[in-house]
């Protein structure tokens, strides 16, 4: 059994928390509710008894589970040994009960792809992994802000200059400024191993192959000291919208972090949603408020409707 944190990136939507056994695995985005799946058999080689062809598992749904209510199994397929995937499950829910007062668990995805620029400094973060051997296999996007679906992102900064958020390139033009920056900017696509001092080693291409600061890297996942005002007001109106989900990066300095703290207080329902997994707290008391506000606009959404 093992358990331990990736990120969720490009676009970066947090951190996502893990337990594994032999054969079944649980994962996390907020540390309360869990996805369960777990390894059988494919349907379609169950019944092909008289086949002789190699039998091939998979993952599998089976259900949500938190500790308050316990396990809500979905429907699965007749044919799957429901029995042998119950005890799966139910060995998994033992092991991972107890680890919850130990969350959030070690981020281990240190092989980084980075958009560089014609200097080969990293630009905006692509993909991450914590298997060496996967890197040939991630075939990453070019750096998205949001998903294509999502259009909260508005930026104050655009406002202030007359660039509506639903415009001529559609109900995500903020983000798409932002992204189209990046992508004028990024030249290269770069792996790097990051070292536990935070420099990088490229792996390739690199052309100077010669160990990264860690300093040079944006420890947000995306690089805010641009050259242009208006990009780097743009920049930093993301940062400080995703600051809910940042605060759940490891490793920051404590001045980052404070200020990340400040800017998700001001968003109460995204950091009460990550609460379980932030590293550390700075301003405990800004944060419990934070916490009770997003109470009271559940419970105020909640009340209305049933009223209605």
């Amino acid at each position: 059994m093992r358990h331990y944190a990736v990120r969720q990136v490009n676009p970066f939507e947090g951190v996502l928390q893990i337990v594994e056994s032999t054969d079944a695995r649980a994962y996390s985005t907020n540390g309360r509710v869990w996805q369960i799946q777990v390894l059988a058999e494919r349907p379609d080689h169950t019944w092909r008894s008289f086949s002789d062809a190699s039998k091939i598992e998979q993952f599998f749904n089976f259900g949500l589970w938190d500790a308050k209510d316990g396990m809500h199994k979905v429907p699965a397929n007749p044919v799957l040994d429901i029995g042998a995937m119950s005890r799966a499950a139910d060995a998994l829910i033992d092991l991972l009960a107890p680890l919850l007062e130990r969350l959030p668990f070690d981020l281990i995805d240190r092989h980084e792809l980075w958009a560089t620029d014609a200097r080969e400094r990293p630009v905006a973060l692509l993909a991450s992994t914590e298997q060496a051997e996967r890197m040939a296999d991630i075939r990453p996007r070019r750096w998205q802000a949001t998903r294509i679906a999502d259009h909260s992102f508005v930026s104050p900064s655009l406002l202030a200059r007359g660039v509506s958020a639903n415009g001529e390139l559609g109900p995500r033009q903020h983000a798409e400024h932002l992204e189209r920056r990046v992508h004028q900017l990024s030249q290269h696509e770069t792996w790097f191993r990051r070292l536990n001092d935070g420099r990088g080693e490229p792996i390739a291409p690199y052309r100077s192959g010669q160990t990264v600061d860690a300093k040079a890297f944006p420890p947000l996942g995306l690089k805010d000291d641009w050259d242009d005002a208006q990009t780097r007001e743009l920049a930093l109106d993301y940062l400080t919208w995703q600051a809910p989900r940042l605060l759940l990066l490891q490793h920051l300095d404590q001045a980052c972090r404070s200020a990340l703290e400040q800017a998700a207080c001001a968003r109460a329902v995204a950091l009460a949603e990550g609460y379980r997994l932030l590293p550390c707290i700075i301003d405990r008391a800004a944060v419990e408020a934070a916490r009770v506000e997003a109470r009271l606009r559940r419970a105020a959404v909640y009340n209305e409707g049933t009223e209605t």
